[in-house]
């Protein structure tokens, strides 16, 4: 009876332990610059912007209306872009594509 008291005690000191280790934080990914028109127009072919603009109609264009890419200027299209690629399902690829089409294309910041 002893020996089933003291290894649960000890269980429980185990469990309690590791529940209230602190936790390591995540190292934060250091994000790469901002793609700006610029560099797009540099960075990436004309066929790989046409890619970029048909990735964009099929993969946005499905669940609203779509926006002209010069609506918004390149700061503004990366907040709404970093939060929509997620949600169109779209590969790592594809996603840069469309971010190229976009910011290519935005309005140019006055």
């Amino acid at each position: 009876m002893n020996r089933i008291i003291v290894l649960s005690a000890l269980n429980l000191v185990l469990v309690l332990g590791i529940a209230c280790s602190p936790r390591k934080a995540a190292t934060p990914a250091v994000e790469p610059p901002m793609l700006t028109k610029e560099i797009a127009l540099q960075q990436y072919s004309s066929a790989q912007i046409a890619e970029g603009e048909a990735l964009n109609n099929a993969k946005c264009g499905t669940c609203h209306k779509l926006y002209a890419a010069g609506q918004f200027a390149a700061p503004r299209w990366h907040q709404v872009l970093n939060r929509m690629l997620p949600k169109a399902k779209t590969t790592a690829e594809e996603g840069k594509l469309i971010r190229a089409y976009i910011i290519a294309n935005s309005r140019s910041v006055n």
